[in-house]
C-alpha cells in the first residue's frame, strides 16, 4: 500500500464534524469556527471531550501522552489537526 502523509486540511474537517456532532447530542445546530477555543465554547462537557480524545487516538492510531493534553495542542480545531500532522506517522 502507498503511504500517505496526514493532510491538514483533511484532519481539520473530520475533527470539526466530529466535534459538532458530538455537540449536536446537546445542543442545536452547534456552530464551530476552527479557531474557537472548544471548552470555552460550551459545546462539549468533560465526557464529550474525552470522547474526543479517544476518538482522535483511535481514528488517527496514535496515543497521546497526557502532559500534550493542552489548550495549545487541543483548544481548536486548527490546533488538534496542527498536533497530528506533527506527531501522526505515515497514514496507509
Amino acid at each position: 500500500m502507498t503511504q500517505h502523509a496526514l493532510d491538514l486540511a483533511a484532519a481539520r474537517d473530520e475533527i470539526r464534524a466530529k466535534v459538532v456532532d458530538l455537540a449536536s447530542r446537546t445542543a442545536r445546530r452547534p456552530t464551530l469556527g476552527n479557531d474557537d477555543v472548544i471548552p470555552e465554547t460550551g459545546l462539549l462537557d468533560s465526557a464529550a471531550i474525552m470522547e474526543l480524545i479517544v476518538w482522535i487516538e483511535t481514528r488517527f492510531g496514535m496515543e497521546i501522552d497526557q502532559a500534550d493534553l493542552t489548550l495549545e495542542n487541543f483548544g481548536t480545531v486548527n490546533a488538534i489537526a496542527r498536533y497530528l500532522v506533527a506527531h501522526a506517522g505515515p497514514m496507509a
